[in-house]
């Protein structure tokens, strides 16, 4: 058990961008064909994309959010921005970001037992691989694997997206 979905950034962006191609709205079970997904591993991805507000699921149909379609049409640097906003408001990076800011740098065992006091992690391999992917590429910590430890980061420059905020 994890306490966030088993999908990394890539395939959540996947997702969106095929999704964004079939004019924002498509079948699950199409999107689960179309990818070469089987449904199980689809439904992860699907569940943290809803978990970023990137899409919707009703009635067997996703439908990408204004959110997703930002991301889609976004640069690497615009995805990166909506995600870190996303990011700061999901558990347990919300929890893991604030303990890391407090320390300026934190041991990977240090974070693990905080976010381990709310959240049941079974698996802390996959669970530390898919925290690093989306934290990392989000732009709300660094992480050192010689030191095994997460660095807080300024807040980056640049100007937030307006329709976003």
């Amino acid at each position: 058990m994890l306490p966030i979905p088993d999908a990394s950034v890539g395939k959540v962006l996947g997702l969106v961008e095929v999704l964004y191609s079939y004019g924002a709205q498509a079948k699950v079970s199409f999107l689960s064909e179309e990818l070469r997904m089987p449904i199980d591993e689809l439904g992860a991805v699907i569940d943290m994309a809803e978990l970023f507000d990137l899409m919707k699921i009703r009635d067997g149909t996703a439908t990408l959010t204004l959110y997703g379609e930002a991301v889609s049409l976004g640069t690497i640097e615009d995805k990166k921005r909506i995600l870190r906003k996303k990011i700061s408001t999901i558990e347990p990076f919300k929890t893991a970001s604030a303990f890391i800011k407090k320390k300026g740098v934190a041991k990977e065992d240090e974070l693990s037992a905080k976010i381990s006091e709310k959240y049941p992690i079974q698996d802390k391999e996959r669970f530390h691989k898919l925290f690093i992917n989306w934290g990392t590429y989000a732009g709300i910590f660094e992480y050192d694997s010689q030191e095994r430890a997460f660095k807080a980061v300024q807040k980056p420059a640049g100007r937030d997206i307006g329709v976003i905020g």
